[in-house]
């Protein structure tokens, strides 16, 4: 019907209960609640047959899904199929999205109250005493209720069983992502506060779902809506006490979707959301304490100075907890604008050393409370702060990683690099190298802490950035530790901080497909450093024993022109083991990944007398997921899990979606020309650490990473 039709509310029943009241025309746009007056005034809208619920504490008609006003069913089929969509396919099916929203049980009630309690942003963007409250009393608006359930979907073994299916805590958040994404749409007239917090959340969730044109485009509109809510509540200031509550909801939203434009625009051709207009002179999030209390304070904005609605001479309060990640995510986002901005001819060391030295300036500016020192995270932790904590470390000390990263990409581009002159001016460089062997601890070993302190009840789900930190300090400290810039003396630390991230990476793929890329990437430069190792121990050991044999006896014949020993079952474990030969979860920390071959150590430019020859398949993996330009032998129909790793290429690295993988049969594998190779005769590698560190840094250059990161190109 159109609107020219339903423009005046029909005399049956048509007019809401304010209009009815107030003997005033009761006029809706598009035949939509809410009517004119009630969005003029923002007040609630609803009709005299739903006025029974709302006046017995139920869920406020305007807090539910807003029917038009006709007689006509409101069911619609909401896209997530790549037919549907235009893109690749989501994780759940297109199917009918029913009107009801879920009944609110104790165990749903139970799941909400932790997002708000523990689960970030949750916990530090939203009014903890109020959103509580309102879920006890049933007044928390549906669209905020299911955005929350879309959050606790992640890590609710309960929600999981009752609504995940085959696609486990994805599936599940998807089934309530997509009822609170339908309400919002209905909101646009008039979107509440709750509306743009629930949009802020199913940009997290889209995200983590690798949807990353749709993150970005929920983005945008979550910024628009909160701009147009800024208009409207500035001309509908009063002298409420709850004022202060309402500004700083308001303020911490913004810093939400501010924090979120930081992290999905860290690539070129990605526009910002919000303009520095839009929070120039906004205060910054005051402390938790004075937020859930109620106590009006001023604090600072994000520039230094005092903002604009503080009366002349006040009296500036200290940035709180969540100020704090926003100051760090400014500094992190700081540090991208310039690897994306910079190229190998126009890079600055002066601006690296810059950017380095506002991070340390940000890091000592902390509380005493929120230093980076020994066990502070644990006291955190039992104070129910660790997330807060560990997210502001992982925001510096991923930045710091990424500006020393790209000083020592610089060096090792340059035509006239060498490891000998690396070595011989190593006093300078090793401050770099340990400078991010320092920071990659403390992300792995912030995450270890809280996995470790998480509630025994629940799966444990990282923030969509603190994998991404985890990732970037084991693919970092991997790269330095086969390249050969690292000092030998940190072998075992760097194996512990890739072993750690590898399985955090992996941990957290089942909960964020965003991050299976991610986990593969990392897999590849597992094994090559792992059988580095193992091989160098080899050959050391082969070493010894010759230098034995011709101390005891110089006629003994030398070793080097008979057949290598085959029989060490550590280098066996890696060349036999095939995909599926062992349980889920049951893979030894020493076993090679199903089905990859293994690798050549760096330098071996060849095979020595007497070894087996090398054959290489073409190939490196790229961060982003899957490889490109190789001989597809591949069912291209799933993507491989978890724990699989991708057929490695050599060519350009590009920004693709996951592929499959290739598998590795029991009689051989196939090589670049379609002939098979027996497994026994000869050892089949992807590449060498050599060549692996060469795509890496390709890779890096080409902000392949970021794009992963994001979810992929837009």
């Amino acid at each position: 019907m159109s609107s020219v039709v339903r423009s005046t509310a029909l005399r049956a029943g048509g007019a809401c209960v304010r209009c009815r009241k107030g003997k005033t025309k009761c006029v809706y746009e598009n035949g939509r609640a809410p009517c004119k007056n009630c969005a003029k005034g923002m007040h609630e809208c609803y009709l005299p047959s739903e006025s029974m619920a709302h006046a017995h504490g139920g869920v406020a008609p305007s807090n539910r899904q807003q029917r038009p006003r006709e007689s006509l069913p409101n069911e619609r089929i909401v896209p997530t199929s790549a037919g549907d969509r235009g893109g690749p396919p989501s994780v759940g099916a297109s199917r009918h999205v029913s009107t009801t929203n879920e009944k609110l049980t104790p165990e749903l009630l139970q799941e909400c109250e932790r997002v708000i309690n523990k689960t970030l942003p949750a916990c530090v963007a939203f009014h903890k005493p109020s959103c509580l409250q309102q879920l006890k009393n049933a007044s928390m608006e549906w669209t905020l209720v299911n955005a929350l359930l879309t959050t606790a979907a992640r890590h609710s073994p309960a929600i999981i069983r009752r609504y995940g299916g085959q696609l486990g805590g994805a599936g599940a958040a998807e089934h309530f992502a997509q009822k609170a994404g339908q309400l919002v749409m209905q909101s646009l007239a008039s979107p509440s506060l709750a509306d743009i917090q629930a949009l802020c959340l199913l940009v997290i969730h889209e995200w983590g779902c690798r949807e990353a044109v749709r993150a970005y485009i929920y983005l945008g509109q979550a910024a628009r809506m909160i701009q147009m809510y800024r208009i409207v509540s500035a001309q509908q200031r009063n002298s409420d006490p709850d004022q202060f509550l309402q500004d700083e909801s308001f303020r911490r939203t913004l810093w939400l979707i501010y924090i979120l434009d930081c992290f999905l625009t860290s690539s070129p051709g990605r526009r910002p959301a919000l303009s520095t207009h839009d929070v120039v002179d906004v205060a910054l999030p005051c402390a938790d304490m004075n937020f859930n209390f109620g106590s009006p304070v001023v604090v600072r904005t994000i520039s230094g100075a005092a903002p604009s609605h503080a009366e002349p001479g006040a009296a500036l309060s200290e940035v709180g907890e969540f100020g704090h990640i926003v100051l760090a995510t400014r500094a992190w986002r700081n540090v991208v604008e310039m690897m994306t901005t910079t190229t190998l001819e126009t890079f600055s060391d002066t601006e690296c050393l810059g950017l380095e030295a506002d991070i340390d300036t940000l890091r000592q500016s902390l509380p005493p409370h929120f230093a980076d020192k020994p066990g502070q995270i644990n006291l955190h932790i039992t104070m129910g702060s660790g997330y807060t904590y560990a997210m502001i470390h992982c925001l510096l000390n991923c930045g710091t990683i990424f500006v020393n990263r790209r000083r020592i990409l610089q060096e090792v581009t340059d035509e006239n690099f060498t490891i000998d002159a690396w070595r011989m001016a190593s006093h300078t460089h090793m401050q770099t190298v340990d400078r991010i062997f320092a920071a990659s601890h403390s992300i792995i070993h912030s995450l270890l802490a809280l996995e470790h302190g998480a509630d025994k009840d629940i799966m444990v789900c990282f923030p969509i950035f603190m994998l991404f930190s985890a990732f970037t300090a084991g693919s970092t400290v991997a790269y330095l530790t086969l390249k050969g810039l690292a000092p030998s003396t940190v072998t075992e630390s760097a194996s512990s901080i890739v072993r750690d991230s590898l399985r955090l990476c992996q941990d957290g793929s089942e909960s964020w497909p965003l991050v299976t890329p991610w986990a593969r990437h990392l897999t590849v430069m597992s094994k090559v450093l792992r059988d580095m190792k193992v091989l160098g121990r080899d050959r050391e050991a082969r070493e010894d024993s010759r230098a034995t044999m011709h101390a005891t006896s110089p006629h003994i014949k030398d070793e080097i022109a008979t057949p290598p020993d085959n029989t060490n079952p550590e280098a066996m474990e890696f060349d036999t083991v095939q995909p599926n030969s062992t349980a889920p979860g049951s893979q030894p920390p020493n076993a090679a990944s199903p089905g990859l071959p293994t690798p050549t150590i760096e330098g071996a430019g060849g095979s020595e007398v007497g070894e087996t020859p090398l054959v290489r398949r073409p190939g490196i993996t790229t961060i982003n997921g899957g490889s490109v330009g190789a001989v597809d032998t591949r069912v291209a129909t799933t993507s491989p899990p978890p724990h699989a790793t991708p057929v490695l290429q050599h060519q350009q690295m590009k920004v693709d979606s996951p592929s499959a993988q290739s598998s590795v049969s029991n009689q051989g594998v196939a090589n670049p020309q379609g002939a098979s190779v027996p497994p026994g005769g000869a050892d089949v590698v992807d590449m060498t650490a050599n060549e692996l560190c060469q795509a890496f840094e390709r890779q890096l250059l080409e902000l392949d990473d970021l794009a992963a990161f994001m979810g992929g190109g837009v």
